[in-house]
């Protein structure tokens, strides 16, 4: 269960919050929460087509919802319950990434286009301001009584238009540079307060009086930005959630409300107070220098099922369950849960000594420790290094050490392999292996890891290099043993598993494709196409497959000549990456998901 959320906005004493993902029904989830006590006052399951909720926007009487992919932004009545597609805003792929009601109009910035729009709320007309840059994200919309600004992600570019509309002014030379561009701006006073990257900059409408203020080092970024009751502007920071004071030449921490999320919203109270919503589906109430009390909106009605992120099969006969912060351990034979909050989506794990699970989180790619008593989770670092995505962690017992496989930031090409010492909790990276290729996969025989690459990196608009390549790297030395382009039409590995001398690959591009190659002569024995990629892995010497586009499990051949037989065709899915294999202790099945249901499956040995 999850209380993800995205969207989150104010009407008197009520906050608002959609949630992430839609509801196994397909639904977008829409909570209506009291701003002093947390209590739950209506949920309302809405028919949007959409992927779920993005943002949200609220005038006195109606909250406006932005979807995740939605040409429309809709409108809700929360006294009526009326919904109507309010107004066609975009295309069927546009996303909503900051709607802000000013005036008479809806100020809102979309995906995939980068630009700033506006919406008359008498009459639902649309006007075009214009595209920011060469992003895809108009990631911040603020307005004053004369101009619009638009902030997107990287490239970080800020654009000033009139009110009215007409040629912008770029005021992008008085920022700074930020590997996320801008996530959050305010206006107040005539001064404008950027949220980019490290820093909180502020600056005059022209560009003048221009300060900068570093964010701590223990904080992430600066993910909202708001202008208080009494004036006062306040920020708030990603990973640790400490709540800023921003003065004229610095910042002043007046509270921390909570810790490790990123934050939906700040917003003032009429009384002095701020209101926060974290990813996780927190309600927060805080006072400046004051009390904080929080509320899990999960356990007040708001928690629905979402599909997951990660799985794992602990020796101790529990499944862990990653999903998007947040994560469940259940006790299958007792039919009982476990379930507490991470900060990320938990996209891998692995089991080390003494039972203690590795996860590798998104966004902020640390790897955290986690107690498989207490689950008190402790932070070992910062992948860092320009990435992003943890695609795999192995446990390398002998060595005392973990080997992460990761795709790089948005925008970039290189992923890497990283090797952390867990004596001494140092993080040593390499991005030489696979050059101008997200590794997408890491897999460790004896003291040799075989490592995957997509040349089309992580958000990019195509490859740098032609050919993708597998790399075998000693993980005592820490060095390359060899690098080749095993196909020479192949630009994306998704996934490889290794059996006796046999190394089987699964391709992203081409979708599908596989082949089995043998480490000893060097030669591609066996290949197919599976009509989609996912998870190879293997036990008792079988190899098997489960691929996320076809949802077919199938057993693949060991030996040249052999066929692929399907064991499971077309399982609801229930996987938000690709699925995976969590095999029991006897070999006989492994669990896995059907739909949003955590299943076991039996797997038959071939007649």
């Amino acid at each position: 269960m999850t209380a993800a959320v995205r969207g989150a906005a104010v009407i008197g004493d009520s906050v608002f919050i959609t949630s992430r993902f839609n509801t196994p029904e397909g639904k977008m989830r829409l909570g209506e929460f009291d701003v002093n006590t947390g209590e739950m006052r209506s949920i309302d399951d809405l028919a949007i087509a959409s992927s779920g909720g993005q943002k949200l926007a609220a005038d006195d009487r109606y909250v406006y919802i932005g979807p995740a992919g939605s040409a429309y932004v809709h409108r809700f009545d929360p006294r009526t319950k009326e919904l109507v597609a309010w107004a066609r805003a975009g295309g069927s792929t546009t996303w909503y990434y900051d709607m802000v009601v000013h005036g008479e109009h809806l100020y809102i910035g979309t995906y995939p286009d980068c630009t700033v729009k506006r919406i008359r709320l008498a009459d639902a007309t649309v006007e075009t301001y214009g595209r920011i840059s060469t992003s895809q994200y108009a990631a911040a919309v603020a307005v004053d009584d004369e101009y619009v600004y638009g902030g997107s992600a990287a490239p970080g570019t800020l654009l000033r238009w009139p009110k009215a509309g007409g040629s912008p002014v770029d005021l992008t030379p008085h920022l700074s540079t930020s590997p996320v561009g801008i996530l959050d701006m305010v206006v107040s006073d005539g001064v404008v307060y950027v949220a980019c990257g490290r820093q909180l900059i502020s600056f005059d409408r022209d560009g003048s009086h221009r300060v900068s203020r570093d964010i701590a080092a223990e904080d992430r970024y600066v993910d909202q930005v708001t202008v208080g009751a009494d004036g006062r502007v306040y920020a708030l920071t990603r990973l640790t959630t400490n709540l800023y004071e921003v003065t004229a030449d610095g910042l002043v921490k007046v509270g921390q409300p909570l810790a490790d999320v990123e934050n939906q919203l700040l917003a003032p109270l009429p009384d002095g107070a701020l209101l926060g919503v974290s990813g996780l589906g927190h309600v927060w109430r805080a006072t400046p220098n004051g009390t904080a009390s929080v509320w899990q909106t999960a356990t007040r009605g708001f928690g629905y099922p979402e599909t997951i992120q990660s799985m794992m099969r602990h020796t101790r006969g529990t499944i862990w369950v990653g999903g998007h912060y947040g994560m469940t351990v259940h006790r299958t034979e007792a039919g009982t849960s476990d379930r507490f909050d991470v900060n990320g989506e938990v996209k891998a794990m692995a089991e080390g000594k003494a039972g203690v699970v590795y996860a590798g989180l998104y966004p902020s790619t640390q790897i955290v420790a986690i107690d498989p008593g207490s689950y008190r989770i402790r932070p070992l670092g910062l992948l860092g290094n320009e990435q992003l995505r943890t695609k795999r962690i192995h446990v390398d017992r002998p060595r005392n050490q973990l080997i992460v496989a990761s795709s790089p930031q948005t925008t970039k090409h290189t992923g890497a392999l990283t090797f952390i010492d867990l004596a001494t909790g140092t993080f040593e990276g390499h991005r030489e292996f696979l050059p101008d290729q997200s590794v997408m996969d890491v897999v460790v025989q004896g003291t040799t890891a075989y490592i995957a690459g997509d040349t089309y990196g992580e958000g990019t608009t195509g490859p740098v290099r032609k050919v993708a390549q597998v790399a075998a790297v000693d993980i005592v030395t820490r060095r390359l043993l060899w690098r080749e382009e095993i196909k020479p039409d192949w630009q994306s590995y998704e996934n490889l598993y290794v059996l006796g001398n046999l190394l089987y690959a699964v391709g992203r591009r081409p979708r599908g494709a596989w082949f089995a190659y043998d480490l000893h002569t060097r030669r591609i024995v066996m290949e197919g196409d599976l009509g989609g990629y996912g998870q190879l892995n293997g036990v008792d010497g079988r190899v098997f497959s489960w691929v996320h586009w076809t949802n077919d499990i199938s057993e693949l051949p060991t030996v040249p000549g052999g066929e692929v037989v399907t064991l499971y065709d077309n399982v609801p899915r229930g996987w938000y990456n690709n699925p995976s294999f969590h095999f029991t202790p006897d070999g006989r099945a492994t669990w896995g998901m059907h739909g949003t249901d955590l299943a076991r499956f039996p797997l038959p040995r071939r007649s």
